[in-house]
């Protein structure tokens, strides 16, 4: 029980420093657009590869 507690503690602690993923960097560029023609703009980018070498 200990150990899995100390799994769990340690994953935490390592995606904290490990910080955002990349999913979550395309999540919040897409929720920064403002209108529809903006976020269909961003979406191409990200298909063609805006942030790949994230």
């Amino acid at each position: 029980m200990a150990r899995n507690r100390f799994a769990q503690t340690l994953g935490r602690i390592a995606n904290r420093i490990q910080g955002p993923s990349l999913r979550q960097v395309e999540e919040d560029y897409l929720s920064k657009s403002v209108s529809i023609y903006d976020l269909e703009r961003r979406m191409q980018e990200i298909e063609r590869g805006k942030f790949r070498s994230f």
